[in-house]
């Protein structure tokens, strides 16, 4: 700004100084506005709860991901008909891919988490916007790939830390590492956790929050 002055005002502090505080200011409102910018489309935004209000959706507690891709799914609109957009609904939520089946003689379609092992764990959130969006007369069934013991064991490292495990969740595992620990049983949950995943000389543990 003080460049645009006459040149004698170069040489004053006083104005030099006042400049400096001007300019500091006018750079700090354009990063405010540069991020309310953002906050403007779902795409860009890390706060969600005035988007979901737009497209009447409740708020709940996701991660940023499962929250845009909720707001889009419902901004797309009803009553999805083919397989194709069925396919993409369920990509936004989870990219690991999965095979849709459609059985038109009984109004069934079949999902099943192809590129992963275990439950997503935004399931419910993926199972609601799927709901939300499909004919009424069809009936989705969802079908997961069993992690098995050795799985678990060969993705935690050691046996030790696979065996803190029930059944359930060896078999819902899929690789997140925040936990829910009770009764000194450990499940993969991120909405709720008390704990997550670290490693110590390279093994993994549950430490609680």
């Amino acid at each position: 700004m003080i460049d645009r002055l006459p040149n004698y005002y170069s040489k004053s502090k006083t104005v030099k100084d006042f400049y400096n505080v001007v300019q500091t200011i006018l750079d700090k409102v354009s990063e405010d506005i540069s991020d309310e910018d953002k906050r403007l489309f779902i795409t860009t935004t890390d706060s969600f709860l005035l988007h979901e209000k737009d497209v009447g959706l409740s708020e709940i507690t996701a991660d940023n991901e499962t929250k845009r891709a909720r707001v889009i799914a419902r901004l797309q609109g009803n009553n999805l008909l083919t397989k194709s957009e069925l396919e993409q609904l369920i990509l936004m939520y989870d990219r690991t891919g999965c095979i849709i089946t459609e059985d038109y003689k009984n109004y069934t379609v079949a999902v099943k988490f192809s590129g992963r092992k275990g439950v997503p764990y935004n399931f419910e959130q993926i199972k609601s916007a799927v709901d939300e969006v499909k004919p009424a007369h069809l009936q989705v069934n969802y079908e997961f790939q069993s992690n098995t013991w050795s799985e678990v064991q060969k993705k935690l490292g050691t046996w030790g830390n696979a065996k803190i495990f029930t059944w359930g969740g060896v078999k819902d595992y899929d690789g997140r590492t925040w936990l829910y620990v009770e009764n000194n049983e450990v499940y993969l949950r991120e909405n709720g956790a008390n704990a997550y995943v670290v490693f110590k000389d390279n093994k993994p543990y549950a430490h609680l929050l």
